[in-house]
């Protein structure tokens, strides 16, 4: 992971930790690049297989996105069509999650707003379909809120 995403972290929630123990709070594992743009979100806790299955997927779409969008004659890439590559295999996966992709072979663009009947994981697809290769600043107040229906907090961590 390390050798293609950035890894850090950052807290945006609360909870406490009580007798060496963390109550409350959530967490949601981004795909960056270097220049802060978000390849792929995890919206809450997931077992350690489904964060390399994602992990995967992310370092999947993403060299795929590449090798679309670079000339191969020139070495330029094309940003616009990264991006659209991107948007495309978020907007994929979000119809996936849904079990509404059947007899769809082309691309169909996802909803407008925001669909709050899908599962966390569908509605961060959607996300990054929407606003594909977004800045991290941008996307973790909406995974946050929006997703995973958190409340944003800079209060350090209490202890008790």
């Amino acid at each position: 992971m390390n050798e293609t995403f950035i890894c850090t972290y950052l807290k945006v929630g609360t909870f406490q930790i009580v007798n060496g123990q963390k109550q409350g709070g959530n967490v949601a594992s981004y795909f960056c690049q270097g220049d802060d743009s978000v390849v792929h979100v995890i919206p809450g806790q997931v077992s350690a297989d489904q964060l390399i299955q994602e992990s995967r997927w992310a370092y999947e779409i993403r060299k795929s996105a590449l090798t679309f969008a670079t000339d191969l004659g020139t070495g330029n890439t094309d940003m616009k069509k990264y991006r659209d590559k991107i948007m495309k295999c978020h907007a994929e996966r979000y119809h996936a999650e849904g079990n509404d992709w059947s007899g769809h072979k082309s691309y169909r663009p996802v909803p407008a707003s925001i669909p709050r009947h899908r599962s966390q994981q569908a509605q961060a697809h959607w996300l990054l379909a929407r606003y594909p290769l977004a800045k991290l600043d941008m996307v973790y107040p909406k995974v946050w809120r929006d997703i995973l229906q958190e409340t944003l907090s800079d209060v350090p961590v209490a202890k008790r």
